[in-house]
């Protein structure tokens, strides 16, 4: 079995900000959903949190984009498995892939997929996916359509230990070319073209239908998730792009009525214009901010905490966790 949570904003009756969903009607619109490599609460709940953080949206780490979390049209989600966990994870995927049949329907279904992991649990997805194929197959679609539907599924991947070259999914693995954890053929390659404290992407296999990008940088060798938002690393900008770019694609396609698929070549862009090796990162992230458009309906916009309301946040949070001898940090 499989218990799936998703982040909401903190309360004094929510202190930790994470619900547990027990109704797949609430998983039927766009989400983020963040795979762990280890199942305690710490792990599944804090990538969660990085994974928003990552969209920009408010947490207690950064300010970031200053967005608030309980007006975005997604969920961020995390998953917590049992041994039999996965068969439990793939049925639920694969009814909200196929829960409609109107026209792209499985294309708009597999747009509103988004999956963020690190290190081990990419082999989650690699697995997951792998199953996709299979059961699309067995239903009788076309190899080229089964492509065609699971390239709108994007995935964003940190040090990861398991190849994504040969992945459907639209997806961006970061690797830092020092982090002897998941040093692999890759690795060297990047390592051997890399100029001191630069950034490399590679687009994966044939350039004329891959479908990933390995970015390589050249950092602290830290296999940490957290160094990935450290202040200093080149590819935060990137990262941060390329997850919520996905995310405002999935809210786009929402309320359109023109199907607007996801392509690789337009996630090498977000790579390249929020790259940090051409600018300043925290000018970087504050064109993303401004760049990007999350809406609640047609018109409305998710608003934005400011920089005085996330400081009061801030202390609040503080407080309370000292008083109340909080170790979780969410």
């Amino acid at each position: 079995m499989i218990e799936i949570y998703k982040k909401c904003e903190k309360s004094i009756d929510n202190k930790y900000g994470i619900e547990k969903i027990d109704n797949l009607d609430e998983l039927r619109k766009p989400f983020l959903m963040c795979l762990s490599s280890t199942e305690d609460d710490n792990s599944v709940f804090g990538l969660i949190k990085e994974g928003a953080r990552a969209a920009r949206v408010r947490t207690t780490d950064e300010y970031a984009g200053g967005f608030k979390i309980d007006e975005m049209p997604v969920n961020f989600l995390g998953v917590k498995m049992s041994n039999q966990g996965f068969e439990s994870l793939f049925d639920v995927i694969y009814k909200l892939l196929m829960y409609t049949s109107k026209e792209n329907g499985a294309s708009r279904n597999a747009r509103r997929m988004n999956f963020f992991t690190y290190c081990n649990a990419t082999r989650v997805y690699v697995n997951l996916e792998k199953r996709l194929r299979e059961q699309l197959s067995s239903e009788g679609y076309k190899e080229y359509e089964i492509k065609e539907i699971l390239s709108q599924i994007s995935l964003v991947s940190l040090a990861s230990k398991v190849d994504t070259s040969g992945l459907y999914a639209t997806n961006v693995s970061f690797k830092d070319v020092h982090d002897m954890e998941v040093y692999d053929k890759n690795s060297r390659i990047a390592e051997s073209k890399m100029e001191p404290m630069g950034i490399l992407t590679l687009l994966s296999k044939a350039k004329t239908d891959g479908n990933s990008l390995l970015y390589f940088f050249d950092g602290k060798g830290s296999h940490d998730l957290k160094s990935f938002f450290d202040e200093d690393n080149i590819v935060k900008s990137s990262l941060c792009a390329c997850v919520s770019k996905f995310i405002e694609s999935s809210i786009i396609n929402e309320s359109s009525m023109v199907f607007n698929p996801i392509h690789i070549n337009k996630t090498l862009a977000y790579v390249r214009d929020y790259n940090s090796e051409f600018g300043n990162m925290n000018e970087l992230l504050e064109k993303l901010d401004n760049d990007l458009h999350y809406t609640q309906g047609f018109y409305k916009d998710v608003t934005k905490y400011t920089k005085e309301e996330d400081e009061e946040l801030r202390i609040e949070e503080e407080n309370y966790k000292q008083k109340n001898g909080l170790t979780l940090g969410r």
